[in-house]
């Protein structure tokens, strides 16, 4: 299926991906796997009052943001509705398959976000509760940031996983757009050893 739109990121594509700015997960599954064609799965699911569904309950630190036991297997978009009609609260698991998913500790990261977006740079990205932000670059490419700043988790190969919004605490704060590559890290790269300078000047990192 082929896609077109119009170049501005904020408007294009509005109608492909305007779920995404809910908190509808089925409607945010769907737009994941159909528009931007990422596999997806469910993970345990956070309850309001009980925690997550996980043995830690309410202790959890990230309650319905993370995989059930056993292999990430993607759903089958036909059984995309039944699986989270009948799992409300269920956090959204990727795999990272078609991305890597690099995470910064928030001030790093805010300040890495500002500076893509002063460049033009579009590079989806998300922001957690917890303190943390996540961009999403170029499959295989993610191990370059750590050029810039070693102390970048980075997620890659199907094995690794993240969670998408809605799931709980989880937010877009760049969300991706259909015709739009994901940058090479290599594009980020320099934009991160800016800010990671800028912060040291400050004394905000050693």
């Amino acid at each position: 299926m082929r896609l077109t739109h119009s170049d501005d990121p904020g408007t294009v594509g509005h109608e492909s991906v305007h779920p995404l700015h809910d908190r509808n997960t089925l409607a945010c599954a769907r737009t994941y796997t159909t528009v931007l064609g990422w596999p997806v799965t469910d993970g345990h699911r956070h309850r309001r009052r009980a925690g997550c569904t996980c043995p830690a309950a309410t202790t959890c630190p990230t309650p319905g943001a993370h995989p059930r036991p056993g292999p990430l297997t993607p759903l089958r978009p036909e059984d995309i509705e039944d699986t989270f009609t009948r799992a409300p609260g269920a956090g959204i698991i990727a795999p990272c398959r078609d991305f890597d998913a690099v995470t910064l500790p928030h001030p790093l990261g805010t300040g890495l976000l500002l500076m893509l977006d002063r460049f033009t740079l579009h590079t989806p990205s998300l922001a957690t509760t917890t303190g943390q932000i996540t961009i999403l670059v170029e499959t295989g490419t993610g191990h370059r940031l750590t050029e810039a700043y070693t102390d970048v988790v980075v997620h890659t190969g199907p094995g690794a996983w993240i969670a998408l919004p809605p799931s709980h605490h989880v937010r877009w704060d760049t969300p991706p757009a259909p015709h739009r590559p994901l940058p090479h890290a290599l594009a980020v790269r320099p934009h991160l050893a800016r800010v990671v300078t800028l912060a040291r000047r400050a004394g905000d990192l050693p």
